[in-house]
């Protein structure tokens, strides 16, 4: 099949495809004779796989280390080991929660004090009056649009 019809079937656009060739997430296929990629169903299954282990949030360098365990019929040992990096995962997810939610808090307390006195004429030297200090550190908000992988 031609990488446009792989690309349909793992739901994936073709330059996804070719991004994971060139990383080595999925083997370069043979050519046909007038120079397009001819791609077999063990690639068709392996893109499926990789695609969907994107969707999970699974690093394509993890995603690396899966392939040889999984090869297309181990489905314990990649299952087993999707698992683990699920959890990890999970747990990111709840660290970083608590993190933005001391960092939600912190804005609000900002904002109300913003709400209780009135901005001065002129800002003053040590910017109190319209950055004032924290207690906390930053916490850095990535706002990422959603990847088309």
């Amino acid at each position: 099949m031609r990488i446009s019809e792989l690309a349909v079937r793992a739901g994936v656009p073709v330059s996804t495809v070719r991004y994971y060739e060139r990383i080595g997430l999925l083997r370069t296929p043979e050519r046909t004779d007038s120079g397009y990629r001819d791609y077999d169903e063990d690639s068709a299954t392996q893109l499926l796989f990789v695609s969907r282990a994107r969707g999970l949030g699974i690093a394509c360098e993890q995603i690396a280390e899966l392939l040889p365990a999984w090869r297309g019929s181990d489905c314990v040992s990649a299952r087993d080991r999707i698992v683990n990096l699920i959890d990890g995962k999970q747990a990111e997810i709840a660290a970083r929660i608590e993190e933005l939610t001391a960092f939600a808090s912190q804005l609000e307390s900002v904002r109300e004090s913003f709400d209780r006195v009135p901005a001065p004429v002129s800002c003053r030297t040590d910017l109190t009056c319209c950055v004032p200090p924290s207690e906390n550190a930053f916490v850095p908000v990535e706002l990422l649009k959603p990847s088309r992988r």
